[in-house]
């Protein structure tokens, strides 16, 4: 995992490149390929913007928080970024499972299903 940190309207701090690392490692439990993200650090009068845009596969995942505290701000975008990865891996590992019971006819013997698609031409 490639992470590059940008910080905006204040100087960089090496302490909060190092928690953004710390935080973003809970990402990898959910990512099987190499994955690069951009994580942008910025300061707005008394607001302090996370922005995380994860360049996954084929899929482009973003998220943002807003807060009055750079460190809460980190946290919520990270834990809405884990919950699209979340979502995105159990729609991948749903769909192809659904395939491999029509392929294997022991894992659905038991079961009459009706398979329209399935002998037409």
């Amino acid at each position: 995992m490639k992470i590059t940190v940008a910080f905006k309207g204040f100087p960089s701090s090496d302490a909060l490149k190092e928690q953004v690392e710390k935080r973003v490692e809970k990402l990898e439990k959910y990512i099987s390929y190499p994955v690069e993200l951009h994580v942008i650090l910025s300061v707005e009068k008394l607001t302090h913007r996370t922005e995380i845009t994860c360049h996954a596969e084929h899929k482009q995942l973003f998220s943002e928080s807003d807060s009055e505290d750079m460190h809460e701000s980190i946290d919520l975008c990270v834990h809405k970024l884990e919950a699209q990865l979340k979502k995105e891996r159990d729609r991948r590992k749903g769909h192809s499972g659904a395939h491999h019971s029509l392929d294997n006819p022991e894992l659905a013997s038991d079961v009459a299903a009706d398979i329209p698609h399935r002998g037409k031409r």
